[in-house]
Formats: C-alpha cells, sequence, structure tokens
C-alpha cells in the first residue's frame, strides 16, 4: 500500500516548521510572547500594539534637571494674596446687579472681571444693544477691548443705505457716554477692536481659535464681547465644547468674555445644560407670562400680559440675586435697564460706593 510522503509527528501531519500556519493555539502563544517580550514592538503579524493597551510607554520620565519639571505644579502654602475679592466691571445696564457682594447686602455693580459670562434670551430683547453700550463704556476707560461679530458684517459703504453695525454702535456709545462723534472716535473707538468671523465669509472655529488668539495678545485685550458664540460653529453641535476651550484660554489671560446667545424653543440656551455648567456666569433673559391677578399685581403689569426678565442662572465666583429682575428699555439707546415696577419683595440691592 503506498505510503504517505508527509512526515508524521504532528497531528494531521503537520510540519512543525509551518505550524503557526496549522494551529491556532500555537500561533496564539506566539503572538503572546511578542507581545510580552516586546512591548510595542511589530507584532507577528506586522501589526503594532493599540498605544492604549501600553499607558506611559512612550513617554520618558521627567528627571531632576529638567527645567520644566515643576512648571505646571503649583504650592499653594508659597502663594502671596491667596484670598481675593471678586472685582466687577461696570457695563451701566441691568447686568450690574444680578450678582452680588460676598455679603449678600450689595451688588457687583458690574459683571465679574476676569469670567467668561454667557448672556442668551430670545431675538430683540436688548442683548446686542446692552452689550455694545457696556463695550464702550469700558472702552472709555482707557481698557482694551474687542468686538468679534459671527453673524452680520459691521460696515457698508455709504451707498447701501443701510444703517450698519458700525453705524448703531456709534450711535448707542455716544449716547451711552454722553460724547460727540469726535470726542467718542479719540477716547472710545481708539481703544475698540472689531474681529469679523462670519461662517459665510469660510471662517470656521479654528480659524477664530487662531485669530482671536493673535488679536487678544498683540493688543493686550482685557475686555471681549462675541456675538454670537453659537453662529462660531453654526451646527451648534460644539457650543458647549467650544466654550470650554475658550474659557481656559481667557482665564490665562484674564480676560472678562461676554458671549451672546439664542435659546431654542424649550427656552434653553443653545448648548443646553452643557454650556451652562460650562460658563462662569450665566444670564437669562426670558419672557414671563402674567397668569393670574395676584401674580399680575406683584409684577405691577396686566392679567395675561408678558413681561421680559433676566435671571442669574449661576455665578462661581459671586453670590448671585436669587430672583429675577424685570427689565425695561432705555428709550434712546435699547439698553436693558431694571422697570419702574420691579416688585418691592424682589429689591434692586445697592452697589458700594
Amino acid at each position: 500500500m503506498p505510503q504517505s510522503s508527509m512526515p508524521v509527528g504532528l497531528p494531521g501531519g503537520q510540519v512543525p516548521g509551518n505550524a503557526m500556519a496549522g494551529n491556532p493555539m500555537f500561533a496564539m502563544m506566539q503572538m503572546m510572547q511578542a507581545m510580552m517580550g516586546g512591548l510595542g514592538a511589530p507584532m507577528a503579524t506586522g501589526g503594532m500594539m493599540d498605544p492604549s493597551a501600553i499607558p506611559f510607554a512612550s513617554s520618558a520620565p521627567a528627571t531632576d534637571d529638567d527645567a520644566g519639571l515643576n512648571s505646571d505644579i503649583i504650592r499653594p502654602m508659597l502663594l502671596k494674596n491667596r484670598i481675593k475679592t471678586q472685582q466687577g466691571i461696570s457695563l451701566g445696564c441691568v447686568l450690574d446687579h444680578l450678582c452680588l457682594t460676598n455679603d449678600r447686602k450689595n451688588s457687583l455693580g458690574g459683571v465679574p472681571k476676569g469670567c467668561t459670562i454667557a448672556l442668551a434670551g430670545p431675538p430683540g430683547k436688548g442683548k446686542t444693544r446692552s452689550s455694545l453700550a457696556g463695550l464702550c463704556k469700558v472702552a472709555l476707560t482707557g481698557m482694551p477691548v474687542a468686538f468679534v461679530i459671527a453673524e452680520e458684517g459691521f460696515y457698508n459703504p455709504p451707498e447701501f443705505g443701510r444703517d450698519d453695525l458700525c453705524s448703531r454702535m456709534t450711535k448707542i456709545g455716544m449716547k451711552a457716554t454722553g460724547l460727540g462723534e469726535e470726542e467718542f472716535a479719540q477716547k472710545v473707538l481708539s481703544n475698540i477692536f472689531v474681529m469679523q468671523s462670519q461662517y459665510h465669509r469660510g471662517k470656521s472655529w479654528d480659524d477664530f481659535v487662531g485669530k482671536y488668539r493673535y488679536l487678544v495678545e498683540k493688543e493686550n485685550i482685557r475686555f471681549v464681547v462675541i456675538d454670537s458664540l453659537n453662529m462660531l460653529d453654526p451646527t451648534r453641535n460644539r457650543t458647549a465644547d467650544n466654550l470650554s476651550a475658550l474659557k481656559t484660554y481667557n482665564h490665562e489671560k484674564g480676560i472678562t468674555c461676554l458671549c451672546i446667545g439664542q435659546i431654542r424653543d424649550t427656552g434653553m440656551p443653545v448648548g443646553g445644560e452643557a454650556l451652562m455648567h460650562t460658563a462662569d456666569v450665566v444670564y437669562l433673559v426670558e419672557e414671563m407670562s402674567l397668569g393670574s391677578k395676584e401674580i399680575a399685581d406683584f409684577w405691577g403689569g396686566k392679567y395675561r400680559e408678558k413681561i421680559e426678565v433676566v435671571t442669574a442662572i449661576k455665578s462661581v465666583t459671586t453670590p448671585i440675586l436669587p430672583y429675577p429682575i424685570r427689565t425695561d428699555r432705555d428709550p434712546e439707546t435699547g439698553v436693558m435697564i431694571a422697570h419702574a415696577s420691579q416688585p418691592a419683595d424682589y429689591p434692586i440691592l445697592p452697589t458700594l460706593s
């Protein structure tokens, strides 16, 4: 009977040199040995290990002679002036009264300095006008400020016939500061920088980040208004993430940043709870329906009338007013101010002199 020419000695007549191809268990053992011995070296199959499986293997440990070894380590015991009192930047509108001093007896008299603030609400409620008036007031103090626009254009040629944003800012600023046009240009506009970051001009979030850093560091900007945050990334899927990155940079540079935002039909800001959690300070402008005669009497309105209120939702550095402030609009500037019918039970606290 003819004999098989295949050598024997392994199950199925396999040759030891071809064990990798014919025995899956043996192949698995060889792969495990390669992994244990190489820690990231090319494996028998020609692939590489997932770096997440070997944490810290690619980073050499720091040594004592590394000049940057202590750069990110802080010893609080060695710091001076550890306890600070939160300062405010006055915008000259109702927002100055929503954050309080630590003893809760007075209004801070401004938005918290050095914080990134979200101001959200429906369109047409005075958010942009209040922010522009505040921007001009801050610029009048000599502080370099920036206005980031992500929606409409800033300036149009005269033949367009449009009362553009530049014109409206100038008129609002002149009324807010009480200055004539030439004096306003010299004392206020000289400290204002306008950054256009409209998505329709092909500007992405990454483009904004690069130009924002350039402007802030080149001109030593200390106060910024962004109109509006969610339009810097119109997909609106990363508004909270973008704000988180922006806040981190602002903290590093000591920038006070007021971010105007919109609200959805649900009444929540674009970015949702994540945005409200991320911002240092959140102000929410809302419409309130006076659904009963008692509520109408309390707020000084008419039954079933809708009034506008603004509420401080949070502030990480100060106490906040625990109730809303009914808002009105300044007839000359359109800036949000406190309504004369603010309930006596919900007083607006005085500022420190």
